[in-house]
């Protein structure tokens, strides 16, 4: 496959490219990159069978959810573009990751015979990553339509620092109203199901360290956009919910500033089932929710769960269940703040 893109490059001496300079002229393009998709759709087609994942399982939960929701309450769900593409174009979500490879062989950079193992151990890497975050994603939908929603408002602070309602016209978890100390919900919604306002935030797990204990956030590797960005919004989150009793007392969850901390009801993490063994990551978990000291203790959720619905302890003060791509198996979690 790569023999047809090299051909059509040295048949079309316009084309240059090195380790420093691409130029191909305009109308060479859509050859060129006819025949780069079509590596790239073959490298996927020849790695997916060993992701220990389903993307176009979790993709079609998550469209069926956008959709559940956006037509309830009138929403767009905004998503970074290359979370957005791996959500509703699994396949496209995939070639974007192994972009700049590619280009790399191009260009010489890296030597043809290394290539197909650069690439499975980048897609190893980061579609694996993709998947966590892409089912938070997902699973946060899921717990909102359980809670069946029917008004929401977004949250802001007033000249006096005190959270404030808004009106929304899009969710972008993780990307709402900011504040250098001060961290609020990102919306509201009233509850059918409970007759109760819930307060909602998904804030970066790695955040949480630093919400109550004085120390420097860890540095940690990011999701790097196959394009060329990186950003902190791509990377692991957890869930805050919290019953709101009286809508002039939103809660600030934390302070930075300050090193206050005002306890969710429940606080929600995601991991894989390998993870229960992993004494590291389960450490860092159990230090959130003694940071957070959620009302309600701490949740855990089994996303890659093949076993029949179920909780267990998982810590003396952590819940776990396994879920899967099962929304029916969140329920449980939706009854603790019944």
């Amino acid at each position: 496959m790569y023999g047809t893109l090299k051909d059509y490059i040295s048949s079309n001496p316009e084309i240059y490219i090195d380790q420093c300079e691409v130029c191909i002229p305009e109308d060479l393009r859509g050859r060129f990159y006819g025949y780069f998709d079509d590596i790239r759709e073959a490298v996927i087609e020849s790695c997916k069978s060993s992701f220990d994942f389903d993307v176009y399982s979790l993709s079609k939960n998550f469209m069926a959810s956008e959709n559940t929701l956006s037509g309830t309450l009138d929403l767009n769900i905004e998503m970074p573009m290359d979370l957005s593409s791996f959500l509703r174009n699994p396949k496209e979500g995939m070639m974007r990751l192994i972009y700049s490879r590619l280009f790399e062989l191009v260009q010489g950079k890296i030597p043809e015979d290394d290539f197909e193992r650069i690439v499975e151990g980048d897609l190893a890497a980061d579609a694996t990553a993709m998947f966590r975050i892409g089912y938070e994603t997902w699973a946060a939908l899921a717990l909102i339509i359980l809670l069946e929603p029917d008004k929401l408002f977004g949250v802001a602070l007033d000249d006096d620092h005190k959270p404030l309602l808004t009106e929304i016209r899009e969710i972008a978890f993780g990307r709402q109203f900011h504040h250098p100390a001060k961290r609020i919900p990102e919306f509201i919604f009233h509850s059918k199901k409970l007759d109760r306002y819930i307060a909602f935030k998904m804030p970066l797990a790695r955040e949480v360290n630093s919400y109550y204990v004085p120390i420097e956030l860890p540095t940690q590797r990011l999701l790097r956009n196959r394009n060329g960005d990186s950003s902190s919004v791509l990377d692991h989150r957890m869930i805050f919910l919290s019953v709101v009793k009286d809508l002039k007392e939103t809660p600030v969850f934390a302070d930075i500033h300050k090193r206050t901390v005002n306890s969710p009801d429940l606080s929600i993490e995601f991991v894989m089932e390998q993870d229960l063994s992993d004494s590291e990551i389960i450490g860092q978990i159990q230090s959130r929710v003694e940071i957070m000291k959620p009302r309600l203790g701490g949740t855990m959720v089994l996303m890659d769960s093949k076993s029949k619905s179920g909780s267990f302890k998982a810590t003396e003060n952590i819940d776990a269940f396994s879920v899967g791509l099962e929304q029916s198996r969140l329920q449980p979690i939706i009854e603790k703040l019944v």
